[in-house]
């Protein structure tokens, strides 16, 4: 048997026993975290209350916007056109620090958004303001939701509410959580510039710990007020679907482990749970906030799933933090974990800072964009910051785009220039009986069509007061290809 030297002192000969030990403890964390993640998930059923998407209404409900449904590959509308759903991120509801939000929005902000040719907000609202204290939902802050909304809904645009959520709680300089829900004395801040010192803070994380593992009983709250706000807008077609959680990220549960016993578990729970109350709108998940490390993506056995991403979150970066974007790889991870998840892909952020450097990142990954056939809603319409697109004249062509809203089919190939007004569809399907909505924004007053249809066979009309270039196909051909030059 192997011994201590005799001559090593014995200082070092019981730390290395110590370390010993510790190797050994690690060890056999590692083996149990293991063990634990190869057990298979078990879900809860889908209510028998749910609708199916083949079943969804055909009626429009609340604001004379038709229902929302997913297929698991796109959304689409009642009469079963796809539906690209393209707009602005509007933060004037949100109750936080590591950012500076918008002011509320009015009605004539959503004028101009539907004079761009947006059809969606994303709108961030805030569980500390939902649920002030324990078992207490503010009236008075839905109310605001709903006021939003239907102000929103009145321009023709649809809302995707988020429960929002950054460095966990307000009360460590973040947004999300009420201040009675956090790890207590534990320290707010870490020893880094912002925002690491958020990210990283000792609080943060334990918070997060004890949120995921589910120990302080607050994901029954989360699912409390998800409930309290689709009661109130399970009739509503204006209101798309509800975006469960925020950037979901792995610390301090290891990448992997993260999403497959921690992730998917609350997310199904929520799901089926609002399913009995919300069964028409949709179900948004987000590709986790990894920074690029290993992920687990899972299926849920549910339909009606969209799965978002934040494309500058995860590879695709504004210059000032890469020097050299690659889009086709977050895109392309979209896609592929989308149809891993069975949701239909949805970026739910984009967006960069002022300046001709992100100006020129911003019109290459609108390009992107076009080319991968998705919907997304911009960061955002007008934060307190300097990523407001409402305060960049000069951004407003790149974003504010020509692209189909309903489309009587698949979209097979979408490309638009912006500085020649330009737009080139390709879709399959029969068009005959249901019209393709083309979203024109407001600079544009004409339009040149050419198609691949005989033209007895098409008819087209621009409203100049919705915006909206209505195209309407007669004929029983189910590959269709269109060239629509737009101008002033």
């Amino acid at each position: 048997m192997w011994r201590w030297p005799r001559s090593w002192p014995r200082r070092i000969r019981g730390c290395c026993s110590c370390c010993s030990g510790c190797l050994i403890i690690f060890l056999v964390l590692c083996l149990a975290l293991l063990g634990f993640a190869l057990i298979p998930n078990s879900y809860p059923a889908y209510p028998s209350s749910g609708t199916s998407p083949a079943a969804y209404p055909s009626t429009v409900a609340g604001h004379g916007l038709p229902w929302l449904h997913s297929n698991g590959t796109v959304i689409l509308d009642s009469q079963g056109r796809q539906v690209l759903l393209r707009g602005m991120n509007v933060t004037g509801l949100e109750e936080a620090k590591d950012m500076r939000p918008g002011p509320v929005p009015t009605s004539r902000d959503f004028a101009e958004m539907e004079a761009d040719g947006f059809d969606v907000i994303r709108l961030p609202i805030n569980w500390s303001r939902l649920e002030p204290s324990p078992g207490h939902m503010s009236r008075s802050y839905l109310n605001l939701v709903q006021s939003v909304v239907n102000d929103a809904a009145a321009h023709g645009i649809y809302t995707i509410l988020d429960l929002h959520n950054i460095d966990w709680s307000i009360y460590y300089g973040g947004d999300g959580a009420p201040s009675w829900a956090t790890a207590g004395p534990l320290p707010r801040s870490f020893p880094l510039g912002s925002p690491w010192n958020r990210h990283l803070a000792p609080g943060v994380l334990a918070s997060y710990g004890i949120y995921w593992a589910d120990l302080g009983g607050w994901q029954q709250d989360v699912t409390e007020v998800w409930s309290y706000v689709a009661r109130e807008f399970r009739s509503d077609s204006a209101v798309a679907g509800f975006d469960l959680w925020n950037e979901p990220h792995p610390f301090p549960a290891p990448p992997g482990l993260f999403e497959k016993k921690l992730l998917l578990p609350f997310e199904a729970h929520a799901i089926t749970h609002l399913a009995a109350i919300a069964p028409h709108q949709m179900w948004i998940t987000e590709q986790t906030l990894d920074f690029g490390l290993p992920t687990y993506v899972g299926r849920l056995p549910y339909p009606n799933q969209v799965y978002s991403s934040h494309v500058f979150a995860t590879l695709l970066e504004p210059p000032s933090q890469k020097p050299t974007p690659q889009y086709a790889i977050p895109l392309t991870l979209l896609e592929d974990q989308a149809q891993e998840a069975g949701g239909a892909p949805w970026v739910g952020e984009i967006g960069a800072g002022n300046g001709q450097a992100n100006q020129a990142w911003v019109a290459r990954e609108m390009n992107e964009l076009d080319k991968y056939r998705l919907g997304w809603a911009y960061w955002d319409w007008e934060e307190g910051g300097s990523w407001a697109f409402k305060r960049m004249a000069s951004r407003l062509r790149i974003v504010a785009r020509a692209y189909p809203r309903a489309t009587p089919g698949t979209v097979d190939t979408l490309s638009y220039d912006y500085q020649d007004g330009r737009l080139v569809l390709q879709f399959s399907g029969d068009a005959s009986g249901r019209p393709l909505l083309v979203e024109v924004p407001s600079f544009y007053q004409s339009f040149h069509l050419k198609s691949s249809d005989p033209a007895q066979d098409v008819s087209a009309h621009l409203d100049s007061g919705d915006h909206l270039l209505t195209i309407r196909i007669a004929d029983n051909d189910l590959h269709h290809r269109l060239v629509i030059r737009l101008t002033a």
